[in-house]
């Protein structure tokens, strides 16, 4: 299986899918979707992004295309990470991207330990496995959301995330049995 880059400069570029069924790849409707309401905040242009749950890369090379300045991309499963890697290659983003073969709890904690601040966070969390409020408790806690910086979660509808002091959600967009909710730091936090 393969996906495309939707739009910017790498658009109509294959990105291949790990076989064995190890990912659920967003579709192109709810990626497209998803990067309408980044772009149209203004939120995606040389933002500093984070790509959770990464997979095929599909969401963090969606917005190097669109004109992200760099990617951070989580991604556990060694098997998953060598598609990634070549996915980045066909791209043409390796030097604009940086891979984390880790769990996504683990590679924020990290960066924290880092002192990386950055402007936004995409997430494509498993289905159904509780990660999606633990994801937003754990940014909502920590430090590497820069100030007035954002989450954008993709969920199953029954899995909405809980507001939580310092993230608040902006706007949330149902898509059959996806959503996309996107949360947002105020700036007085941080």
């Amino acid at each position: 299986m393969a996906l495309r880059v939707i739009a910017g400069g790498a658009h109509g570029r294959r990105l291949r899918v790990p076989a064995g069924g190890r990912t659920r790849p967003t579709s192109s409707l709810v990626r497209g979707a998803l990067f309408n309401m980044l772009e149209h905040r203004g939120w995606l242009a040389d933002a500093r992004v984070i790509d959770l749950y990464a997979g095929s890369g599909a969401l963090g090379i969606e917005a190097l295309s669109r004109g992200a300045r760099a990617v951070v991309f989580v991604e556990a499963s060694a098997v998953v990470v060598r598609t990634l890697r070549g996915n980045l290659r066909v791209s043409g983003f390796t030097r604009r991207a940086e891979v984390m073969p880790m769990v996504a709890d683990r590679a924020l904690r990290t960066l924290e330990r880092r002192g990386v601040r950055v402007d936004g966070i995409v997430a494509d969390p498993p289905y159904g496995a509780g990660c999606v409020q633990r994801l937003v408790d754990q940014v909502a806690r920590g430090g590497v959301l820069d100030r007035a910086g954002w989450l954008a979660v993709e969920h199953a509808v029954d899995e909405a995330p809980a507001e939580r002091p310092g993230l608040v959600p902006v706007a949330t967009r149902r898509h059959g049995d996806t959503a996309l909710t996107l949360l947002q730091r105020p700036e007085t936090t941080a």
